[in-house]
């Protein structure tokens, strides 16, 4: 019979009936066990107080954020979880005087035309005034590859402190009042003002640290297709080599084919910027109509594992020419301005057309273990496939 019916006095006794139980699970059938089960995540909503005090906004707290924390700029990109870009930026500046009807439409245009971030690549659609004094523009953002992104930017100002929002428009019916919901629940602080300045501030509004610049899409003549372009990073300190990742779309979004590759240089130092070239050697399939461009990884770690040489104690002197097989060939030497060896040398080669398109990219580890202070030592790199006709170049060397 069971056990479990009979009473015990003996705490050893109990001790051994709780280990035999243990060993056979019962008195008879399998084994249950009973693990506790974890709570759900917390998706209520959060307010969101920017560091220097100068917005705060209700947004679901499983969003991740990128700041921007100086004496005359306060910014947040926020991000769902496993978004590619920020769906929503938040950014402020102090103008120093509170503008009158006049300067606020004047503002509009300037913000609109010439400072925003994604200038190069946003186009204004509409825009309306608000009943609260604000102002709503919609627009759209073209995107790497041929895709398109509408975006909703809300222009406010509390006193002489201007918001701007930038909204990435949600395909459906309930994401598009969840966000409604949530511009709505801007808050400026007045009481604590940012130190004054121009409303170009904004440009440097960035929605994350790293961004894609310039890219351009283009084949050889044996139909080999290349992704060019660089990678810009805004932050404030060096990270490594980023992965891109580029795919290449059916009409319908249906991915294809792809090629993945690493920045070119060992990192990617703060306001510097390093290129890259994907090829797809088979070039594109018959029913390919677009490409997207990815940044990073899971696996990616973004702190630079070794530090990077100074660049500004680096200077190349460099020329140019094409030679028979058409072949660029930028040549020179580097010298070491420093006072520490620079070692493991790497000399990167980006090349730009008219329109600042990067058509080409390079590199080339030069053939010493270092270049001793005050040494020259010299490079060639040599690139046997060009995206268009260059216009300029731009020759940085890497070391560590």
């Amino acid at each position: 019979m069971c056990a479990a019916g009979l009473w015990f006095n003996s705490v050893a006794m109990r001790r051994w009936l709780i280990l035999l139980l243990l060993i056979l699970g019962g008195c008879g059938g399998d084994a249950v066990i009973f693990a506790p089960t974890p709570p759900p995540p917390d998706l209520s909503p959060l307010r969101y107080q920017h560091p220097g005090g100068v917005f705060s906004i209700v947004v679901p707290r499983t969003w991740s954020t990128y700041v921007i924390n100086t004496t005359q700029l306060a910014a947040t990109a926020f991000s769902p979880p496993d978004a590619r870009d920020p769906a929503l930026t938040v950014a402020v500046v102090n103008l120093g005087s509170t503008p009158d009807a006049d300067a606020f439409t004047a503002l509009l245009n300037r913000y609109q035309s010439q400072i925003r971030a994604d200038v190069e690549f946003y186009s204004e659609q509409n825009r309306q005034a608000m009943g609260d004094g604000s102002w709503r523009m919609t627009g759209i953002r073209q995107l790497p590859g041929g895709e398109t992104q509408p975006i909703n930017t809300f222009i406010q100002q509390a006193g002489s402190q201007i918001a701007v929002m930038d909204v990435v428009v949600p395909e459906d019916a309930a994401g598009q009042a969840e966000m409604q919901r949530i511009v709505n629940t801007l808050q400026i602080n007045s009481d604590d003002p940012l130190e004054a300045s121009d409303l170009s501030t904004l440009s440097s509004a960035k929605r994350t640290n790293l961004a894609l610049l310039h890219l351009y899409a283009w084949s050889t003549a044996e139909g080999v297709f290349f992704i060019t372009g660089e990678v810009a990073n805004y932050g404030t300190t060096a990270v490594g080599a980023a992965p891109v990742r580029a795919v290449m779309t059916t009409a319908e979004g249906q991915p294809l084919i792809e090629a993945v590759d690493t920045v070119m240089g060992y990192g990617i130092p703060p306001g510097g910027f390093a290129p890259f070239s994907l090829r797809f050697g088979q070039g594109q399939p018959n029913n390919a109509r677009g490409y997207q461009v990815y940044l990073g990884s899971d696996e990616w770690q973004a702190e630079l594992g070794e530090p990077l040489f100074p660049v500004e104690q680096l200077i190349a002197a460099d020329e140019s020419s094409f030679d028979g097989q058409g072949r660029l060939i930028v040549s020179g030497s580097v010298e070491n301005m420093g006072t520490d060896p620079a070692r493991a040398p790497r000399a990167v080669l980006t090349v730009f057309d008219g329109s600042q398109n990067v058509i080409a990219a390079a590199f080339v580890d030069l053939p010493v273990e270092a270049i001793a202070p005050g040494e020259s030592v010299p490079y060639q790199i040599i690139v046997p496939e060009i995206g268009g006709e260059p216009v300029s170049y731009i020759v940085v060397v890497q070391a560590h």
